[in-house]
């Protein structure tokens, strides 16, 4: 596979995925917005920690299939062994919906065991979480379901049931529970019942449209081993990682009121917008990577690193800085000004989860070359890291603290796994054009802040328009992008076209 039609693939494929993770996150912020107009804060930072509790059980029963399906699926398309695939896809749907099974039944017991009396809300969390272990084998079939997909390029069913129905189905569900009466486990049992009917959904479409053609056979051999023995370092690295993204909830609800968890659990999903475009990208990069290195191409895998790298740094960028920038002014507009008590904690953040967009594709290449031992031992590190800040910031420093430890655990698993890709395979993503546009990025920046310091009072609508009109400006002019990257893109946009050209008008095709 060229380096031309791995980049299409993933523009492409990423596109698709980006439409439907912004509608996803503008849904489940609306609807986060209903929840907290609705809920009292403490009622909201139950909820929170009891999603917490779902989603940590939820990670572990998924054992890190949803990384290891695609990439083994994909690997063996690229040294032409198909015969191994269907293996793959009956070894990973068996071991998750049995670990979801065992999840459901555990769950409880184990919150009850050892969380008794760390929360000051304990009884009323315990009752939302009996209520939402059944959502806990749905969601395995469904990441795993997916995962299948997405090993054989169908990234579009990923949009289809994350992204649009599971969140419209959400919303008419909490919809309808604000019609018949407003409380803390009419809402759960919406969300329970909008799971039951898009796994109800994915389960239908799975049978009409498999991604390949089952065969009555099924063996567990060789293939089944190395998917276990890959997958089971990404069950522990996800895990920690998703730790370190809910450390923070338990910590602040161990150590402060529900009303701050509530707050935090509030501002904390805004940062998931810095990371959109690498999601996107990523849900497509993987299979793509790990065909190339199937197929032996690690120069090519390489310049897609470099590549795909700076795309992403060069979109997230205008996300970052409208939240670094103003952060009282989104709160304010999205919760209310009750909220806006966390705008440091927004601009502390985004500023640890930029680094996710700037460093790239570097967990991404590492996963797909099979490197899922060492992924295992950073997060390892990383979650270490965000457990200590988190205890010795929280208890003086409350949302700030954990904000803080985020940022720093988050930066850190960066570096070093930039730092392991360079070492290993000889490859980064900081070309001359890409550290020219870091001085650049900075420089904006540090402008931005300045002007709104300078002059408090101007609208912040018109600066920033300001800003992006001078920002694609630079980026047109400044050589940021060189000439081998403007005949992708223009390939790309080639492409793009001859996808949409039945569903789009020739007046907008031609934008």
């Amino acid at each position: 596979m060229s380096l031309n039609e791995s980049v299409n693939r993933i523009v492409i494929g990423s596109g698709v995925i980006f439409a439907g993770t912004i509608s996803g996150l503008l849904l489940n912020i609306f609807i986060k917005g209903v929840l907290t107009r609705n809920l009292s804060q403490t009622d909201f930072g139950t909820y929170s920690l009891a999603l917490t509790v779902i989603s940590l059980t939820g990670a572990i029963a998924t054992l890190g299939l949803h990384e290891g399906v695609p990439r083994y699926i994909a690997y063996f398309r690229g040294r032409r062994e198909d015969h191994k695939i269907q293996e793959i896809v009956v070894s990973g749907l068996l071991m998750g919906l049995l670990a979801g099974l065992a999840g459901m039944f555990i769950s409880p017991i184990a919150f009850q065991h050892f969380a008794a009396g760390m929360f000051d809300t304990h009884e009323n969390i315990l009752s939302v979480i009996r209520i939402m272990i059944f959502a806990i084998p749905l969601t395995i079939f469904m990441n795993i379901a997916v995962a299948i997909y997405r090993g054989f390029d169908r990234t579009n069913v990923n949009m289809y049931f994350y992204d649009v129905i599971r969140p419209v189905s959400l919303w008419i569900c909490v919809s309808l529970a604000v019609f018949t009466g407003v409380s803390l486990h009419t809402f759960v049992l919406a969300d329970l019942l909008s799971m039951i009917f898009t796994f109800g959904l994915m389960v239908v479409y799975f049978i009409k449209h498999p991604p390949f053609k089952p065969e009555l056979k099924i063996r567990f051999s060789e293939p089944t081993r190395q998917l276990f023995k890959y997958s089971f370092p990404l069950l522990i690295s996800a895990t920690l990682l998703n730790l370190m993204t809910w450390t923070d909830t338990i910590m602040l609800g161990y150590f402060k009121s529900s009303e701050v968890v509530g707050v935090y659990s509030a501002v904390y999903p805004l940062v998931s917008f810095l990371t959109i475009i690498i999601t996107s990208m990523g849900f497509v990069y993987i299979p793509v990577a790990s065909r190339l290195w199937g197929e032996g191409c690690k120069d090519i895998l390489e310049s897609l690193y470099q590549i795909v790298t700076k795309w992403c740094f060069v979109l997230s960028f205008p996300i970052f800085v409208l939240m670094f920038v103003y952060p009282e002014a989104i709160l304010t507009r999205l919760y209310g000004a009750e909220y806006a008590m966390g705008a440091t904690v927004l601009r502390i953040l985004s500023l640890g989860f930029i680094t996710n967009a700037y460093f790239g594709f570097n967990y991404h290449t590492i996963m797909a070359v099979g490197d899922s031992g060492f992924l295992m031992k950073c997060s390892t590190a990383s979650a270490v890291i965000n457990v200590v800040f988190n205890f010795l910031l929280i208890p003086d420093y409350g949302m700030l603290g954990a904000a803080a430890a985020s940022a720093a655990s988050f930066a850190s698993i960066e570096l070093l796994m930039t730092a392991r890709a360079w070492r290993t395979h000889q490859m980064h993503p900081f070309t001359m054009a890409y550290r020219k546009f870091t001085v650049i990025c900075l420089s904006l920046l540090s402008s931005m802040l300045i002007l709104k310091l300078a002059f408090p009072t101007v609208n912040m609508i018109w600066v920033y328009l300001s800003f992006l009109v001078l920002y694609l400006v630079i980026c047109q002019y400044s050589g940021i992008i060189d000439a081998d990257e403007r005949t992708i893109a223009r390939e790309v946009r080639t492409n793009v076209r001859r996808h949409i050209g039945g569903f789009v008008p020739r007046s907008i095709r031609n934008v």
